[in-house]
């Protein structure tokens, strides 16, 4: 009997290879996912998608593009250490489009005809760069310039790069600020927090046959620690529990288990999740210590400039001073007790009536649609620019997982705006 059996699951939960049918739609994952059906939607151009390693970005590339594999043409790019030529001859390929030349003026002719065909046939065309950290600055800029490939109307190609935050760093420098300024739609995939790693384990046990593994709250919160929330590292680290439990004919996977498997997981050597732990905790004690520190100099500080200057020496004063006719002191005169009206001082003071203040959605795109209602099918109303500012009224959530807002345009009336799209200001935010 296997572990699999043991446990009455039907397949590993916790495989490494990326399945869309154990996809965890998080709230993150589904932003970042309608952001990108929003840009290739609008046709805005550029995306760019970053995270660490093992956070998920192929995952989410494998839902976007099942999801759009019946309205666009799409080119995947996955070795991006390529020369400039050799990437628009890859990108060619992939999408099928036959060269019999090595020119690149005509490649691109071609290359322009099939964009306008398509366009004209209501289909986009979309390149994806996996791993685009690896791109040659060449290679950005051949991509920005087939960018340019529009008509006067809207873009004909949308490019969604998707790598790793050295590649942020990289399009913020000088020779690529002209990229940088072209990319409208910015998504970044975090690690799961600790809420959502315990519904993660859970939600993978429930899609493999949910069998009789049960993992307590505790292991579930040391796989977070240890993993940190990156999906790759959960798998590996509640995959091995798992074993470990079953060696033991356990049902029950505990927090033992879990320390017992991460001395088998290679990014977690023997001694490392204590070390981990250790250190988390020694680096809170270290902070302690210092504001005590901090605190004690801060009061002995105080003590020294508060106390009273050294009382002068009365003995020595009384021989200066005893040819001198001492006057009795004249009491002061008594304080004038101020007389108040309390009429005049309760209406002096008027109560304060906050301001009804209301939420601000801005448009941070180049070009925005208002809806009549909050779904993509509904009709478009306007166009606005970015910056346009609006007060939101009320807010959905479609079953997608899609939000939008409701907004008041300057003529009075309301439509709704995609999420992904405005940045919200909370009423305590405005000046």
């Amino acid at each position: 009997m296997n572990y699999l059996e043991f446990f009455h699951l039907q397949e590993d939960p916790f495989g490494l290879t990326p399945d869309l049918n154990y996809f965890y739609p998080s709230k993150m994952h589904n932003e970042i996912l309608s952001s990108l059906d929003y840009a290739v939607e609008q046709k805005e151009g550029f995306s760019l998608v970053i995270g660490d390693p093992g956070t998920g970005k192929t995952t989410v590339l494998k839902i976007f593009m099942d999801r759009w594999k019946d309205r666009a043409e799409i080119a995947l790019i996955m070795t991006p250490r390529l020369s400039s030529e050799e990437l628009l001859q890859a990108v060619l390929d992939d999408l099928n489009i036959h060269i019999d030349t090595a020119n690149k003026n005509e490649m691109i002719k071609l290359f322009r005809d099939f964009l306008i065909n398509r366009s004209l046939s209501g289909k986009r065309v979309i390149i994806i760069v996996d791993e685009a950290q690896n791109l040659s600055d060449g290679c950005l800029e051949e991509l920005r310039l087939l960018s340019n490939l529009e008509t006067d109307k809207e873009k004909l190609l949308q490019i969604i790069l998707v790598g790793q935050p050295e590649l942020q760093k990289r399009l913020h420098s000088e020779g690529l600020r002209q990229l940088d300024q072209r990319i409208t739609v910015r998504a970044t995939m975090r690690p799961l927090n600790q809420v959502e790693t315990s519904d993660y384990i859970t939600f993978r046990l429930i899609k493999a046959g949910r069998g009789s593994a049960v993992f307590e709250e505790k292991a579930k919160k040391l796989i977070y620690t240890i993993s940190g929330g990156i999906p790759r590292l959960i798998n590996l680290t509640t995959s091995r529990a798992l074993m470990v439990a079953y060696l033991g004919t356990s049902h029950r996977i505990e927090k033992k288990h879990v320390l017992d498997a991460a001395k088998h997981i290679p990014e977690s050597q023997p001694g490392t999740v204590p070390r981990r732990i250790t250190m988390r905790y020694g680096a809170t004690t270290l902070l302690i210590l210092a504001v005590i520190f901090l605190s004690l100099i801060s009061y002995h500080a105080l003590q020294t400039d508060t106390n009273p200057p050294p009382t002068p020496n009365i003995a020595k004063v009384q021989d200066s001073s005893t040819a001198t006719t001492t006057q009795p002191a004249q009491p002061a005169p008594p304080a004038k007790k101020a007389v108040t009206d309390p009429v005049k001082s309760h209406a002096a003071v008027k109560p304060e009536v906050p301001e009804k203040r209301e939420k601000k959605a801005t448009v941070i795109v180049r070009l925005a649609r208002l809806r009549e209602g909050p779904s993509f099918n509904a009709d478009i109303v306007t166009k606005v620019s970015r910056g346009a500012s609006f007060p939101v009224v009320d807010e959905w959530t479609t079953q997608s997982g899609n939000k939008w807002y409701r907004i008041k345009a300057p003529d009075g009336n309301e439509y709704w705006i995609a999420s992904y799209i405005v940045r919200i200001v909370s009423p305590d935010q405005l000046p």
